[in-house]
């Protein structure tokens, strides 16, 4: 009784604000008590999905989550359910896998408020499986996530995106047996080392951390230790092999099918802080097999912005995603890029078409209008931190990004493709370059806008 008495209330505070908008739409609901820090402590969370009868009551514990992001007034939460006697508890929220561990994602730099969200649902859409798929059919290299809106001791918090946790458990890796490591996962926190351009360093596998990497799985706290054995390994084949051992190893070493796919993706949504840090590295069973896979992770800075919320100028006509692997490969194997440019333009029929990747955040836009959560997290939150917030400049910022970005890639991925770069004939029409300024003297190799369209001059 005293849930159903607890859901009715929830929803008719929901209903309430969204009649105060003539919303037509509500979006889940999530409550948090609880004083949080740095460090984990005993709260209470409650998540009120529309299509439930009733709500999910949890004790949890929460804590503030983040590097960087903890500089922002909007705070991320990790929450990790628990039951009565403070052991781990695991439920499935709002549709999504049944687990313990999740995050509230504040999205606090992002002006649009889901450009992670958006960016995983691509890359989700790109399915990739990684090179054990057949031993694990059911691996998943992207998270899920659902748009809620939070309210923190009873006062709105404005939207998040209440997301899985990329782990052992998503992955499908191994698990320790037997005090014998087997399956690890590591992610990279900082640029020191994660792009594999750097001489080893001494270790210890009593540490969670090695360079700018973390030891996610195993984890020392839980274990006891971890095992940094197959990192070193990579660093030393990448910075100390020939040419033609490279040449002749690399294949061995990483997941190639998974480095393309990355390089499209990286590249598309222009993920500037990615090409390393703010990764994900893995290996299914070491004892087996010490192949590398790997996975995207925190892509607030992309799609023309970047960590800080500003317009980031270089990502419209640069290439990310260079690290040591990929320019090695590049400089031992000539057919690498000509794979990925065929495998790009396969992909630019369909999920990365301008309209498909315009659509998914159209879609966002409209649950966030139509909702009334737009509304209310500018409210909230326009001009915390010197961010300032206008859904509809935003739509329309990301949408020119969008033609800007991909006539880009059009032109560079079509010098390793028989793909025909956009017509680029100078007509009677005048040129601009990708800031709206006028160009007397068009250059090849870069993108201009033309007669209201995107083109490429041709090297």
């Amino acid at each position: 009784m005293h849930r159903v008495l607890t859901y009715i209330v929830i929803m008719l505070w929901v209903l309430l604000l969204a009649n105060e908008t003539s919303a037509q739409r509500v979006m889940p609901v999530v409550k948090i008590y609880g004083e949080f820090y740095d460090e984990y402590t005993e709260g209470k969370i409650i998540v009120c999905d529309p299509d439930s009868l009733a709500p999910d009551t949890f004790n949890m514990f929460a804590k503030f989550r983040g590097g960087t992001s903890q500089q922002y007034e909007k705070k991320n939460y990790a929450v990790k359910l628990v039951d009565e006697s403070g052991l781990k508890l695991s439920a499935r929220l709002l549709g999504m896998r049944n687990d313990n561990s999740w995050i509230l994602d504040a999205m606090a730099v992002d002006k649009a408020r889901m450009r992670n969200r958006v960016a995983f649902d691509i890359w989700n859409a790109m399915d990739v499986k990684p090179y054990y798929y057949e031993s694990e059919p059911k691996v998943r290299t992207g998270i899920s996530g659902k748009f809620v809106e939070l309210y923190l001791n009873d006062e709105y918090n404005g939207i998040y995106c209440l997301n899985e946790k990329l782990d052992r458990k998503q992955l499908k890796l191994k698990k320790v047996k037997d005090d014998v490591v087997r399956g690890v996962l590591y992610k990279g926190f900082s640029w020191n080392g994660t792009c594999f351009g750097d001489e080893s360093e001494a270790y210890s596998n009593d540490s969670s951390e090695y360079q700018g990497f973390e030891s996610v799985y195993p984890d020392v706290k839980d274990n006891g230790k971890t095992e940094w054995e197959p990192i070193i390994e990579k660093e030393d084949f990448v910075v100390n092999s020939s040419e033609d051992v490279y040449a002749a190893e690399y294949a061995e070493h990483f997941d190639v099918p998974m480095l393309m796919n990355l390089h499209i993706f990286i590249n598309t949504i222009s993920a500037i802080d990615n090409r390393g840090k703010n990764q994900f590295f893995y290996i299914y069973d070491i004892t087996e097999n010490k192949k590398m896979s790997f996975a995207p992770w925190d892509m607030d800075s992309s799609f023309g912005r970047d960590w800080r919320s500003w317009e980031y100028e270089d990502s419209y006509d640069k290439l990310w995603f260079e690290n040591h692997i990929i320019t090695q490969i590049n400089d031992v194997d000539s057919t690498f890029l000509n794979n990925v440019a065929n495998l790009y333009f396969k992909l630019r029929k369909t999920l990365l078409a301008n309209d498909s990747i315009k659509s998914r955040f159209d879609e966002y836009f409209k649950l966030f209008e139509e909702t009334g959560a737009a509304k209310r997290e500018y409210a909230r939150w326009n001009g915390t931190d010197d961010i300032e917030l206008n859904f509809e400049e935003e739509k329309e910022f990301i949408h020119q990004f969008i033609d800007i970005r991909m006539a880009f890639l059009d032109g560079y991925y079509g010098n390793y493709s028989g793909v025909r770069n956009i017509p680029s004939e100078i007509s009677d029409g005048i040129i601009y370059d990708i800031f709206g300024r006028r160009v007397y003297n068009p250059q090849p190799g870069q993108v201009y806008i033309m007669n209201g369209r995107c083109v490429y001059f041709r090297k």
